[in-house]
């Protein structure tokens, strides 16, 4: 079967988007940090929620949403050697380390639904963390996508 794009192109562009996705899961949380530091209703409040809100509409939800479709076709062709095999033995065969990824980056993509939720409380003038709180949950993304990459590259 002939596809649309080649495994490399694909290849690229779920690289691609999953840094730019792992940039905004990063700095989302420093925007978060600078909102609860700042004076509730204050200028710098209302451009932080609004550079936020950017952040999701323009980077992190395209990213996601590209990030995914790219890791599907991957996987989808890396197991498509004979999709008359069943189900059972095609999931088999696919190598332990796919899973413990596939583990972490389902574990970012709650990560990016929690910061979701947080935005729009955020927004309606909630702060339920600290300053402190968002800057240490700005390193999350970071140590989870170490692992990731490190488990898609030695596969061990």
């Amino acid at each position: 079967m002939e596809h649309v794009i080649g495994y490399d192109l694909a290849r690229g562009l779920h690289i691609i988007a999953v840094i730019a996705w792992i940039s905004g899961l990063l700095m989302m949380p420093r925007f978060y940090a600078y909102i609860t530091a700042s004076q509730p209703g204050g200028e710098l409040e209302a451009t932080m929620l609004k550079a936020a809100r950017n952040l999701r509409m323009i980077i992190l939800t395209p990213s996601f949403i590209l990030t995914w479709a790219f890791g599907l076709f991957l996987f989808a062709t890396y197991v498509t050697g004979d999709w008359n095999r069943p189900l059972g033995e095609i999931l088999v065969a696919v190598p332990h380390w796919f899973w413990g990824k596939l583990i972490l980056v389902l574990g970012l993509s709650g990560y990016q639904g929690f910061l979701s939720s947080a935005g729009k409380q955020l927004a309606a003038g909630q702060r339920k963390h600290t300053e402190k709180f968002w800057r240490l949950m700005s390193e999350v993304p970071f140590l989870v996508a170490i692992a990731a990459v490190l488990l898609a590259t030695l596969e061990p």
